[in-house]
């Protein structure tokens, strides 16, 4: 079991804030900019899963595991987020992140086999979990009670790129004949973006409402983080993770293969799942106005929707309409919703420790939904297999949130 030290250390709050409104703004459109690179990077390889297969001659187990295997380090790496900041800056560990992932997105048309491309996917997450880290730490100690909405806002930009990752990506082989040129163009886009963020986003900024020297410094909390709240909201959260990432691995590989949607068509739906996410804004807004137990809607319609979309339904519309209402439900309003109820769960001293376990049981589950579901499509078929990745597991997070004490929250 993780400690308190194997996490991140406390979110000190202060007055610290950019010198005028439409700085801010600014400032925060080039964040979400740099923070949709991430999402771009990340589903652009599920999109082109089936040539990418067809050049390495993977298995389908083996493809759901290389699409999903970058959530090791992401897990790993957002309960080490914490320290990186303390001990580097949040607007360093930020660029390095993009920097970091944009690079062995690059890189990946380089693997040579099996085990060099599950390297190089598996070290992308390494930055995405440093961007992540930084990204929610910025909005969560600069927005305070208005973090749902702050952090739905990310999500918008990392929705945007959930979309526009496949989209791109499809086309651009179509035109250049090869699924490589995806990878080059984007690796390229975020190291520009890098440098432009390293020009223009000041340390201000980035390192608002905390002293990186109080962060430093600060007494590590006595109180232990594990409640019985946080543990039910922190495995809820992993199991919202693993259905998404079984989603999100495969579900291109799905709609091209059994419903005969063409490479761009089955990257087009993959890809409205982006645009639901981008209503995350939205989603963060409601969740902070709305009773914390739509938590428990949130799931039961995310369920409902993965059950209909692998259901064997052949119409592309549908399934255009059907991915957007998954996205919607995952990223524009259960993400923001479950890391604003795990931070709630305990002391605010303790709020950086949180959101690194927080993150760390959502992306955990990665690479074994991915391999999993592909195992079981092998054995039992895309319906039953379905069933059990995709909507089993958020319904299992209705049980476990039916027992969470929302009473015991706290409100700020």
């Amino acid at each position: 079991m993780m400690t308190n030290e194997a996490v991140s250390p406390p979110m000190v709050e202060s007055d610290a804030r950019p010198s005028s409104t439409r700085q801010a703004v600014g400032l925060v459109l080039l964040l979400g900019v740099s923070y949709m690179f991430n999402a771009m990077d990340r589903q652009v390889f599920p999109a082109l899963l089936g040539s990418i297969r067809a050049d390495y001659g993977l298995t389908l187990p083996e493809a759901g595991f290389v699409s999903t295997v970058f959530t090791v380090n992401v897990a790993i790496f957002a309960a080490l987020s914490g320290w990186f900041m303390a001990r580097f800056g949040r607007r360093y560990v930020l660029l390095g992140g993009l920097v970091c992932y944009s690079l062995f997105t690059l890189l990946t048309p380089l693997a040579t086999g099996f085990v060099n491309l599950t390297v190089l996917r598996a070290l992308t997450g390494v930055g995405e979990a440093l961007q992540v880290g930084a990204v929610f730490a910025c909005m969560g100690a600069y927005f305070g009670e208005r973090r749902g909405a702050a952090m739905g806002a990310m999500q918008t930009f990392f929705g945007l790129g959930a979309f526009l990752g496949p989209v791109l990506g499809t086309r651009l082989e179509s035109w250049a004949g090869s699924w490589s040129a995806s990878f080059y163009a984007y690796g390229v886009a975020g190291i520009a973006m890098a440098i432009v963020a390293a020009v223009v986003i000041p340390l201000e900024f980035t390192d608002a409402g905390v002293a990186p020297s109080l962060a430093r410094n600060a007494e590590m909390p006595t109180a232990s983080i594990w409640t019985r709240n946080l543990i039910l909201s922190a495995v809820s959260f992993g199991f919202v993770g693993f259905s998404f990432f079984s989603y999100s691995a495969l579900y291109a590989s799905y709609a091209h293969t059994v419903l005969g949607f063409s490479v761009v068509d089955a990257g087009a739906a993959l890809g409205m799942y982006g645009i639901g996410a981008m209503l995350g804004v939205f989603g963060g807004w409601l969740g902070d106005k709305i009773s914390n137990r739509s938590i428990i809607g949130g799931l039961l319609l995310m369920a409902t929707a993965g059950y209909v979309l692998f259901d064997g339904v052949p119409q592309f519309r549908l399934h255009l309409l059907l991915s957007l209402v998954f996205g919607l439900t995952m990223s524009g309003f259960l993400f923001t919703r479950f890391m604003s109820v795990v931070q709630r769960s305990v002391d605010p001293s303790q709020i950086g420790y949180a959101g690194a376990v927080a993150l760390a049981a959502f992306y955990l589950p990665g690479p074994f939904a991915g391999w999993l579901f592909g195992k079981l499509v092998e054995t039992a078929g895309w319906s039953t297999a379905s069933l059990l990745v995709v909507v089993a597991p958020p319904l299992l997070g209705v049980v476990l949130m039916s027992l969470y004490d929302f009473s015991k929250m706290r409100k700020d």
